[in-house]
């Protein structure tokens, strides 16, 4: 059976993740939807995207898995489209709600999917992990840097008109819809679609996080760090840099920083894994969790310096998450296993919206965001220690004797 052309399956999956990731109003949002709604209803409206996501996380990964993983991606980015043209014209709660429920569904078929894509492509090819984690953390650099451009873009087209950033974005995810044909589908471990292997898919890559205690220690730690890392960029960031007074132009840079500080997040994963793979779970914790902290400072420091932090976590924690997993989750299950992981996440992040919305709305967003140092105590730091016993314990029994 011919194998697929790694070398193209990179040059693709790094354009069109570059060009799914150029999020143009990622630093006006904010303002936009709070010219029609109240705190409560943008934290709500995200909560149901969020939601619909997570209903489809696993559905998705399973139809990656047999319908193909391409065929996955494209159909999500088809969607996505559809959705930015709907917030685009949207002007009450329930256009807003409709549009951004399509968005997050892009998302949850590109769950996994693009990434399991990409690691069987190497794998089939006699690639090594390292390659992998490489790929995935300049792909993740360039996204990041593109983030910080199209947020500096979409601070200056607001000031030209409050439509122009989603209006602009749906032509970017057109771009990026169409260049998601450029990959080619990996061979590897594939089987005949039919409704009673679907579901049987469905169910086995769901348990195979369970599969084991080194696995179970990952899944658990995977779930709880990116639950509290993805509520702040969900529901805080932008609103935390707003209320903190900063015009929108200013908003604009200031939220394309936050993705400078992410590539130069990334850029240090050399530096973070010198720590030794035992202690990178407790380390990515701390920092998360001093990042959170910083927030109940009020003023613009306080908001800066909170957001940029976890921000520049962001950058090492998810490269190197995505490459734990993706090494100890079997190809047959990998696309379906890793959705599970997003949707358990995605369930304590979409139950989180409407108590985020309230604190918001009837107390400040620093405090808030403020809040999950204490969630990082109390839940992500036990699951860390716990990881790192079973990394080091299995890497003691892997050891040679002397």
């Amino acid at each position: 059976m011919p194998k697929t052309n790694y070398r193209k399956n990179i040059f693709y999956f790094t354009l069109t993740s570059v060009l799914q990731w150029f999020y143009i109003p990622i630093g006006v949002w904010v303002l936009i939807l709070r010219s029609f709604l109240s705190w409560e209803q943008v934290a709500l409206a995200t909560s149901i995207g969020l939601l619909v996501s997570l209903l489809l996380e696993l559905p998705s990964g399973a139809l990656a898995d047999l319908w193909g993983r391409k065929n996955t991606v494209l159909f999500g980015r088809l969607i996505g489209t559809i959705g930015f043209l709907i917030i685009t014209f949207a002007t009450n709660f329930w256009m807003f709600t409709l549009g951004n429920c399509l968005y997050l569904a892009n998302w949850a078929f590109e769950s996994g999917a693009l990434s399991a894509l990409l690691f069987d492509s190497l794998k089939e090819n006699n690639r090594s992990k390292e390659e992998y984690q490489k790929v995935q953390a300049d792909t993740f650099f360039w996204c990041t840097i593109g983030m910080a451009i199209s947020s500096a873009l979409g601070g200056y087209l607001y000031t030209i008109h409050a439509r122009l950033p989603y209006l602009t974005t749906s032509l970017v995810e057109l771009f990026a819809f169409l260049t998601a044909f450029g990959l080619e589908e990996p061979a590897l471990d594939s089987v005949k679609m039919s409704l009673k292997s679907y579901f049987r898919q469905n169910w086995e890559g769901f348990i195979h996080i369970f599969r084991n205690s080194r696995i179970r220690a990952i899944s658990l730690f995977s779930i709880l760090i990116d639950f509290v890392a993805y509520v702040g960029l969900w529901y805080l960031y932008e609103p935390r840099l707003a209320e903190a007074g900063f015009p929108a132009k200013w908003l604009g840079l200031l939220v394309s920083g936050t993705y400078l500080i992410r590539a130069l997040g990334t850029k240090l994963i050399p530096f973070v894994l010198k720590l030794g793979d035992s202690q990178i779970p407790i380390f990515l914790t701390l920092f998360q969790i001093v990042g959170s902290a910083l927030s109940f400072i009020e003023n613009r420091f306080g908001a800066v310096g909170s957001v940029y932090l976890r921000k520049m976590s962001d950058g090492f924690r998810l490269p190197i998450l995505d490459r734990i997993q993706n090494v100890e989750l079997e190809s047959k299950y990998r696309a379906t296993s890793l959705s599970a992981i997003s949707l358990l996440s995605n369930i304590l992040i979409s139950a989180a919206g409407p108590i985020v919305g309230y604190l918001n709305e009837h107390g400040s967003v620093s405090h808030t965001l403020g809040y999950f140092s204490v969630v990082g105590l109390i839940l992500v730091l036990p699951s860390a220690f716990h990881l790192s016993r079973h990394i080091e314990r299995d890497s003691s029994t892997t050891s040679p004797t002397k």
